[in-house]
């Protein structure tokens, strides 16, 4: 069995790096990836889910910390999911650029909130104007003129607010929410892992971005969901914060040796195991790259 690491951010550029590191690395059919990541771009998380899809006839997605947003929409490629017990899911809102602002993102069910809480606010507004003008007149005033009333109230209170939003970004941010449902749904076609209706309670069910699902509320979305086996807690506890955090840049590392290697007693560091980076976290005055079998890459496209 493979045993592949990916720690990092999910981009267009560590997708291609991950593709081909697992073509390098690859010696079986099946595979564990140990997976951290703070999320990232959706497509990027599709490339690499129908990569290994394709290359292996099983594959386990193992989470020992976070794996948020597009981290998620990757581990539906797998055919079961194993959690160790700082492990966490995400809900699978696409997060986009704020308008008007240089930096920053927000979920993409911001502006949908928005309008339903609004909604629900106007709609409450205009039944109890019509009740309060009714009772306070006695029943003079009849339903018809009551309504006519509350609906003129109802309309300068919250028409200006309405008129705010912008009917092009409310449709781009339709569009961009099913992005990551209809991924989820091709990625879920093969082993079919996810429960009925469960990606759109991934996608719309949550209340923030950040909404820890932990092993027992992805074993209500997912059909195999465990808790990780003995060695691969031992695997997780040499590694440390190594696997548990998402790095700031994107490392790839093959854990097939360790994986399978006996308990040992002292502590793993870092450099114990070869790593290698993306290309968009090189800098030009970094020491030469180190592949996985140990040899000198610098001067080489990266892998």
């Amino acid at each position: 069995m493979d045993v592949f690491l990916y720690n990092g951010e999910l981009t267009r550029i560590s997708d291609l790096e991950f593709i081909k590191f697992v073509d390098e690395e690859k010696s079986s059919d099946e595979l564990l990836l140990v997976l951290t990541t703070p999320g990232g771009d959706p497509d990027a998380a599709y490339k690499i889910g129908r990569y290994v899809q394709h290359r292996y006839d099983n594959i386990r997605v193992l989470i020992p910390g976070w794996c948020k947003s597009a981290g998620t929409l990757l581990a539906i490629a797998a055919n079961e999911l194993a959690f160790c017990p700082y492990g966490e899911l995400g809900p699978l809102d696409v997060q986009l650029a704020k308008t008007d602002h240089i930096a920053g993102l927000d979920s993409g069910l911001n502006i949908t909130d928005a309008l339903l809480t609004l909604e629900d606010r106007a709609r409450d507004t205009f039944h109890n104007l019509v009740i309060e003008i009714i009772s306070g007149s006695g029943g003079v005033i009849a339903f018809q003129t009551a309504s006519h009333s509350a609906a003129e109230i109802v309309s300068s209170l919250y028409g200006p607010v309405f008129g705010k939003f912008d009917p092009e970004e409310v449709g781009s941010r339709a569009r961009a929410m099913r992005i990551g449902e209809d991924y989820a749904k091709r990625l879920n076609n093969k082993f079919s892992n996810l429960k009925d209706n469960a990606i759109e309670v991934l996608s719309r069910s949550y209340s923030s971005h950040s909404f820890v699902i932990d092993m027992l509320e992805a074993s209500a979305l997912f059909r195999r969901v465990e808790e990780a086996n003995e060695k691969e807690k031992i695997m997780v506890d040499r590694l440390g914060t190594l696997c548990r955090m998402p790095n700031s840049k994107t490392i790839f590392r093959n854990l097939t040796d360790l994986y399978n290697e006996e308990p040992q007693l002292e502590e793993l560091h870092d450099e114990d195991v070869p790593e290698r980076e993306t290309a968009d976290t090189k800098s030009l005055d970094s020491p030469k790259a180190v592949s996985t079998n140990g040899k000198d890459t610098s001067g080489a496209s990266a892998a």
